[in-house]
């Protein structure tokens, strides 16, 4: 993967927590970016443990016998 620099414009005011992944610095690593100003971390931790299964779920979908 060639990552390009761009920039993307979101409206935030409104969110209780974001995560941001980007390129790393080194072949293959990623940056994380990530706050929770409007709820709890806890609270936080439970949605994004929410999304990783939701995304582990879809993974298995688009590559059938992989579960």
């Amino acid at each position: 993967m060639n990552p390009t620099t761009s920039m993307a414009a979101i409206d935030g005011r409104d969110a209780l927590a974001f995560v941001i992944v980007r390129p790393g610095s080194a072949d293959g690593s990623v940056s994380i970016e990530a706050a929770a100003n409007g709820m709890s971390k806890a609270a936080a931790a439970h949605v994004l443990r929410h999304v990783a299964e939701q995304f582990e779920k879809d993974a298995a979908a688009e590559q059938p016998g992989r579960e």
